[in-house]
């Protein structure tokens, strides 16, 4: 996979000196897939590998700048780590650029293997389609060159993933028990949006590019700030802002320390409860005009 990137970035840029393109391809391949701790490791291997060497990021600051707007769209923070590696944003994106994108979000593990793909009868010989192959033919024989995604939306499990390798491999082709074989379009792709790759084999990480969202690169702030934007009175907004700046910090890291927890809940989940609850409790009944700030 990082050798076709190779390939990909020294036809764009064939003035470019091969050592040049080949530490941009590893290290722009490899970055959005590596945990926060461990990027700093990366980046010395390269340096490493490539000593005294900078070579800038191959960007397209136009299209970034759609999908920020995009997000803004969707009430969402353009946050660097975040926004750029969401495909509702890039959905968001394509539509506001008139390029007609359209998707499939299924959750694989609700339907049995024979559900998803088909089954031929035992008794009667007879093909019966399943919801993947269905939905795959349909995209492949859409018109137009707009973007097409299948978007798998839950964890990988052997069972179905292995069947979807000859679509994942340079064949592109879904292979059924029928004997059909459905080839992807150019504009159709194959999305994986999963928690984590503890079941995934060797062959499907090799034929998969990956981006990893860090929690911690993200962290609550953007999503308080969303909500906060969606209070209606202003001196509410600056009062709520100043509040979970005080207070938030301090409690997340009592909550780490002081607490043991009996099942594990993630940060954003705590925050995303308290806005809940705050959205239940002020409302006007409960909140006075001249109530002071410590109310």
């Amino acid at each position: 996979m990082a050798l076709k990137n190779v390939g990909i970035l020294k036809r764009g840029d064939r003035n470019r000196p091969e050592d040049q393109v080949l530490m941009r391809a590893l290290r722009d391949f490899n970055i959005p897939k590596i945990v926060t701790d461990d990027l700093s490791i990366f980046l010395g291997l390269i340096g490493d590998l490539f000593p005294a060497l900078d070579v800038p990021r191959k960007r397209d600051l136009e299209f970034e700048k759609h999908v920020r707007l995009a997000a803004q769209d969707m009430k969402l923070q353009p946050e660097e780590g975040f926004v750029l590696k969401v495909w509702k944003t890039l959905n968001k994106t394509y539509s506001n650029l008139k390029k007609k994108p359209y998707y499939n979000d299924l959750e694989p593990k609700a339907v049995t293997n024979n559900e998803l793909f088909g089954i031929i009868n035992p008794q009667t010989r007879e093909w019966k389609d399943g919801l993947f192959s269905v939905l795959m033919r349909e995209q492949a024989n859409m018109g137009g060159d707009g973007p097409k995604w299948m978007v798998m939306d839950g964890d990988i499990d052997p069972m179905w993933i292995e069947s979807l390798n000859t679509v994942m491999d340079d064949n592109k082709v879904l292979t059924l028990a029928s004997n059909e074989r459905i080839a992807l379009t150019p504009s159709m792709r194959l999305l994986f949006e999963i928690s984590n790759l503890r079941t995934a084999t060797p062959a499907t990480v090799s034929r998969a590019g990956i981006l990893y969202i860090n929690p911690t690169d993200l962290g609550w702030n953007p999503y308080v700030t969303t909500w906060v934007d969606a209070r209606k009175s202003e001196n509410e907004k600056v009062n709520l802002t100043m509040l979970f700046d005080k207070y938030i910090p301090p409690l997340l890291e009592a909550s780490k320390t002081r607490f043991k927890k009996i099942t594990l809940i993630a940060e954003i989940a705590h925050i995303e409860m308290l806005c809940t609850l705050l959205e239940v409790l002020l409302v006007p009944p409960n909140i006075q005009n001249d109530s002071p700030k410590d109310w």
